[in-house]
């Protein structure tokens, strides 16, 4: 019986992750010994470049078990003795070999495999350090992908020129088909194909290769976009998420010399749609987009992509998702939305129409003079053991036993990571998540 394997597209998804690593083998399985070779100047920021000491990685993969949690990780941040240190080949390319990558990496469950090998470079004080990288492992025998063009989804505009360039193995013939219609097709195992894009609009460039037993495909969604439209942003709207009312938001995002941007997120299932592109102001400073039809009191995921390439999140959001969140018990922030993991990447904003307000008791309360000020600094993750709000309103006649009549909180924004003395904020507006909800923020100020 022939075996068939057919790659189903499904949705528009944003998945783009650069590709800064090459391997050898080109298609590597999760039993082959593989060399791997990391392009620092590609990497996604630049902390390591013209680096001169010592290369480590902070490695771990995705299974067929956990395909959203890092599994199997070796050794801990910043440990030496534990994690492997890269070979310096050229300046800013590094190597490193896995003679086999479940050895490597500790597998032992025969119904866990290996779905894609996962890193993060850094330098030998844990100073400085790359995105996550990623390098997908594939099951044995037929396969194909799309070297270029590599991000997916591709974004061009009518009169780019596209090289196309596909690679497979084990395959009697290749094909490249542009929007249904077929462009080319080899017998070898490589097709290279330059193209002119001429019409608007979503479409699939697919490869599918094929042998006696089996048919696989790979592809990448061209997008081929507006330029944005010029309109003033709304009277009134300032930068940020500004709520009109229960089911309209105007979004607004400085961003100058930007040649365009979309907004991506729950509305639109993180899809690129025409129908999401902020408009840019006369003075090609600022981007906006009314979003309307929303659900009041239903939180939305959403982010900005700029010039198709930076995945960004509000900067006056007040709530911001990381993939750390999940760290986060419920205890401490019940309810709190999932992070988009098969969405995205980077951080995530939400919003909410219809919100109630919060409904403030201690209106007449008055000031200690300042000459009369005992003030308490707190850092909440150390001073009570469940790090929250809701403990801390608990604790308050402690600390007016003491004599303290004002409470300084250290950093308490959002911040990288869940565990931080908050020197590190990521985001002004975001009460960090790891204390609770932003409104047991407020019952605590009341």
């Amino acid at each position: 019986m022939k075996k068939l394997l057919v790659l189903i597209l499904i949705s528009f998804t944003i998945n783009n992750f650069a590709q800064v690593v090459t391997s050898l083998p080109e298609f590597p399985t999760e039993n082959d010994s593989i060399t791997l070779v990391f392009d620092i100047e590609q990497a996604g920021r630049p902390d390591l470049l013209d680096y001169t000491g010592t290369v480590y990685t902070h490695t771990g993969v995705y299974t067929s078990l956990n395909n959203t949690e890092w599994q199997h990780v070796i050794g801990t941040w910043g440990d030496n003795v534990t994690q492997p240190a890269l070979v310096r080949i050229a300046a800013n390319k590094y190597q490193l070999t896995i003679p086999n990558p479940r050895d490597f990496y500790g597998l032992t469950n025969s119904n866990e495999h290996i779905t894609s090998l996962n890193f993060v470079l850094r330098s030998s004080d844990a100073s400085k350090q790359t995105e996550d990288l990623f390098v997908t492992i594939y099951e044995e025998g037929l396969n194909v992908k799309i070297i270029e063009p590599e991000e997916n989804p591709t974004i061009l505009k009518i009169g780019d020129s596209l090289k196309v360039r596909v690679t497979s193995n084990f395959s009697d013939s290749l094909k490249l088909y542009f929007d249904n219609e077929l462009l080319t097709q080899t017998t070898l195992n490589e097709i290279i194909f330059p193209m002119q894009i001429n019409s608007k609009g979503k479409k699939w460039l697919v490869a599918t290769a094929k042998n006696e037993t089996s048919i696989i495909s790979d592809s990448v969604l061209i997008f081929v976009r507006n330029n944005p439209n010029i309109a003033e942003a709304p009277v009134g709207t300032l930068d940020g998420i500004n709520y009109i009312s229960d089911n309209t938001a105007t979004l607004r995002l400085f961003a100058p010399n930007k040649e365009y941007v979309y907004v991506i997120g729950d509305f639109n299932n993180w899809s690129l749609d025409s129908n999401y592109q902020m408009n840019k102001t006369p003075n090609d400073s600022t981007y906006w987009l009314t979003i309307d039809s929303l659900t009041p009191q239903k939180e939305y995921r959403f982010q900005y992509l700029v010039d198709g390439n930076l995945r960004i999140a509000d900067p006056y959001s007040d709530k911001i998702l990381e993939k750390e969140d999940s760290q986060i018990s419920d205890l401490t922030y019940p309810n709190l939305i999932e992070y988009p993991y098969d969405k995205t990447d980077f951080s995530v904003s939400v919003l909410e129409t219809g919100q109630n307000d919060f409904q403030w008791e201690a209106v007449k309360y008055q000031k200690p003079e300042k000459e009369k000020l005992i003030i308490y600094e707190l850092l909440i993750r150390d001073f009570v053991s469940t790090h929250d709000y809701k403990t801390l309103i608990d604790t308050l006649d402690y600390l007016d036993n003491l004599g303290v009549n004002a409470i300084e909180l250290m950093t308490i924004n959002e911040f990288e990571g869940n565990e931080s003395w908050g020197y590190n904020p990521s985001f002004y507006f975001a009460p960090d998540k790891y204390y609770g909800p932003k409104n047991d923020l407020k019952k605590f100020i009341d």
